[in-house]
């Protein structure tokens, strides 16, 4: 994390899990950066629990899954009660194994998500300067001035950076000394929150939840034996609404569930919220980003809010460190906004309908809670739709200018893939496979893993060995012509290497063809997949100049070299 002086790359301001991602993603690929809290320790308690299934897929890419893994407590579903009587069991059993590895809700406390990506930050060189606080920004054509001070010994200092991100959280110092407006709303009700143990023998497989026509109480299960409990606050006319704490929780656990059995201890966190929906009118200013909650804050209902925003980290990363390395043009950074910023919309959106349906106290509205939406989610289709959008899986970029060719087509070229098939702005599939010529077990997210983009090419199904040559050629030159930031594997539905294929890189077995069956590639298909794990371009046939001319959208490549044939 060097820099000359007080010059770097980027500045991280903030150093929560946001923060931590991005800065590890940046020295990741190779950028000088450095990160600032103005806070002197990191968080103690567990804030944010949540870990959703795609956010597990980047942990894995950024080398700290089985750390967060061995760290966590996996929920498999959520139980909805009525008293004692079961009116819902939502399982995310439901997400199958070629679509994640993941079928399941990671709980961990959020200091425990920041103590991991700390350590993984040290081990990239990175260090976290905190009690140092962002005071004003100044913005030059090439550069961005951040004016930062010592929170502890009042000493002041310039921060020469090409660029800066805030991910400094949802009353972010970025966000207001750059004057970006945060529009939304806050919600009327008030909530609690509080970490303890329960003397309850209810399974930690799941999390549990209670609607009442007073208002929700919900329990999730915390590494470590203890719960974390959630409620709708309840305001006596005319009295303060009550402080969390163990004598209110054991009240409404009696009001809201009927348990009069289990008993409460050990305090460890406890606080009163309210809601927000609010969202930054741009994620840019200049050479200013904003992340995370500084860009968009929601309902905790339904997890995402941490998620969306390390994905936001995922995504900008990448493009930032190309065009810093000079092998991308400054209007790929456009396409961070582009591409968050709707889906933020549509999260936002969905939380709040959520919210309101669950802690509803219309009548109206609490009937068609739990004699209507209660009975739909139920059902099958329902709960696989649920996990899939709940998990993050589903999100994708087709809309996005980066999933379309220069002359504005979609970037799917060929009439042979099947609907079925991964789209250009879905995420890759985890589909099993056969490294060679070592033979062993492994998956496409591993074989994907570090900060290259890649390409994939399947021979086909039923693959003519005449074809093989101009694979090869193609694979070999987009290698060449991209200076190894492109890196290129041929997958042959076969259990060994045809002898025809005379190709010393990358190549993947797929014995059955189950792999190719998943990508649609009855013929010889090629997906273009970015760093952050997300098809480019795909291809059927193989054709070198659709992908050449897209890749020039990414990429400031010279594409004099002539194309074969």
């Amino acid at each position: 994390m060097s820099s000359i002086g007080n010059e770097t790359d980027v500045l991280v301001v903030g150093a929560g899990p946001v923060g931590l991602a991005m800065a590890c993603e940046l020295l990741s690929h190779g950028m000088r950066c450095r990160i600032i809290d103005q806070q002197a320790s990191p968080v103690q308690n567990s804030r944010a629990l949540n870990v959703q299934a795609r956010t597990l897929e980047m942990f894995e890419n950024m080398g700290v899954i089985d750390q967060i893994e061995a760290a966590g407590t996996k929920a498999r579903g959520l139980t909805t009660y009525d008293g004692d009587k079961i009116l819902l069991r939502m399982s995310l059993q439901h997400i199958r194994e070629e679509e994640s590895q993941y079928p399941f809700l990671l709980i961990l406390p959020q200091s425990q998500t920041e103590h991991i990506l700390g350590e993984r930050l040290s081990e990239l060189g990175g260090v976290i300067e905190r009690s140092r606080e962002l005071l004003d920004i100044r913005q030059e054509e090439d550069a961005v001035i951040a004016l930062t001070v010592g929170t502890n010994t009042g000493s002041k200092e310039e921060i020469r950076a090409r660029w800066l991100i805030g991910c400094d959280g949802v009353r972010s110092q970025v966000r207001k000394v750059q004057a970006i407006p945060f529009e939304g709303t806050t919600a009327p009700q008030e909530f609690l929150l509080a970490d303890m143990d329960l003397n309850w023998n209810r399974t930690r497989e799941t999390t549990h939840g209670w609607l009442t026509r007073d208002g929700l109480f919900a329990a999730f299960p915390l590494p470590g034996g203890q719960w974390r409990l959630f409620a709708t606050a309840i305001t006596q006319s005319g009295k303060e609404t009550p402080q969390a704490s163990i004598e209110v929780f054991q009240r409404l656990l009696v009001q809201y569930t009927g348990d009069m059995q289990t008993t409460m201890s050990n305090l460890t966190w406890a606080s009163n919220f309210r809601i927000s929906y609010r969202m930054a009118t741009t994620y840019r200013k200049g050479r200013v980003f904003l992340a995370g909650d500084a860009a968009h804050v929601y309902s905790p209902f339904g997890g995402q809010g941490m998620n969306i925003g390390l994905q936001d980290a995922y995504n900008l990363a990448w493009k930032l460190a190309l065009v810093l390395q000079e092998n991308a043009c400054e209007s790929l950074l456009d396409t961070y906004q582009e591409e968050r910023m709707p889906i933020a919309r549509w999260v936002l959106q969905g939380a709040e309908n959520a919210t309101s349906i669950l802690v509803t106290q219309n009548p109206a509205l609490r009937l068609l809670r739990d004699y209507v939406v209660v009975p739909l989610f139920n059902l099958k289709s329902i709960q696989r739709y649920i996990a899939l959008q709940a998990s993050e899986l589903n999100i994708n970029y087709r809309r996005s200018s980066l999933s379309h060719l220069p002359n504005g087509k979609r970037a799917n070229v060929g009439r042979g893939l099947s609907w079925r098939a991964p789209h250009a702005g879905d995420r890759v599939l985890p589909g099993k496979c056969l490294s060679y010529p070592a033979h062993e077990h492994t998956n496409l997210h591993q074989v994907l893993w570090g900060t290259e983009s890649h390409l994939l090419i399947f021979t086909g199904l039923a693959s003519a060995s005449k074809e093989y040559a101009y694979i090869v050629r193609l694979a070999s030159n987009i290698e060449s012509l991209t200076s190894g930031y492109v890196k290129a594997h041929i997958v042959v539905a076969s259990s060994e290497k045809p002898e025809q294929l005379t190709w010393n890189g990358s190549t993947l077995l797929d014995p059955q063809g189950k792999l190719h069956t998943i990508y649609g590639a009855q013929g010889a298909t090629l997906y273009f997949i970015r760093p952050d794990g997300y098809i480019g371009f795909r291809s059927q046939p193989v054709h070198e100049e659709p992908l050449l001319s897209y890749l020039s959208k990414i990429f400031t490549l010279s594409l004099s070299q002539e194309i074969i044939s």
